[in-house]
């Protein structure tokens, strides 16, 4: 998978990902050099960075083709939106287990909100951290 930067002058940022190596290592310091930018904590930024890990980890494990990641600054936080072309909805698993569930469980503890869009080209998940 590589990563394409779109639109970098703009406060939100988007970055287009397409399948190989390395992109999930790439698009986590992508992220944190633009939470850094927006003078984000460490700290607040993990978090952030845990849950672009887990949302792009999915689209890696669970699609083909192109998605697309945006961060967006929003007044109390960051909105985190993952695009992909997979018509398939997430499904929280309960109990979690060795073959995973634990994904949604992270987005419900570290998020304020999040939801699942479905459209005719697939699905948006967007979730949103306070600073």
């Amino acid at each position: 998978m590589t990563i394409t930067p779109r639109h970098p002058s703009t406060a939100a940022r988007r970055w287009t990902l397409t399948h190989g190596p390395g992109v999930l290592r790439r698009i986590r310091a992508a992220v944190r050099d633009a939470l850094g930018a927006w003078g984000w904590s460490p700290d607040r930024a993990d978090d952030v960075v845990q849950i672009v890990s887990e949302l792009v980890g999915n689209v890696l494990r669970h699609t083909h083709g192109e998605a697309e990641l945006t961060l967006t600054p929003i007044p109390d936080g960051v909105e985190i939106a993952v695009g992909d072309h997979a018509r398939d909805l997430l499904v929280l698993q309960r109990p979690a287990n060795g073959d995973g569930g634990y994904g949604l469980r992270l987005l419900d503890m570290l998020t304020t909100t999040w939801t699942v869009e479905q459209h005719e080209a697939g699905k948006h998940v967007r979730a949103r951290i306070r600073r």
